[in-house]
């Protein structure tokens, strides 16, 4: 799943797409800007969830934590995912 993850961010950059979902400039933590878009776009290609409860689920199966406060608010981090 990391490595799917991982893929799926380096691609959808290739591809102009970090309009829905992108790393946060510094690279530490990604951020799902347009949920709906994420779900119907991107999870399919890359994911075998449909839903993006079951995508968060995963995230936190793997360690990822979400950002609450601050400046990455919604996002979500892993301190060894890294851009």
């Amino acid at each position: 799943f990391p490595t799917k993850l991982h893929l799926m961010l380096s691609k959808v950059e290739e591809e102009g797409l970090n309009d829905i979902v992108s790393w946060q400039p510094h690279g530490r933590c990604f951020l799902v800007h347009k949920p709906k878009e994420f779900v119907d776009e991107i999870m399919p290609t890359f994911f075998r969830q449909s839903k993006l409860t079951s995508f968060q689920r995963q995230l936190n199966l793997y360690g990822f934590s979400r950002i609450t406060a601050g400046r990455d608010r919604g996002g979500y981090y892993h301190e060894l995912f890294l851009r």
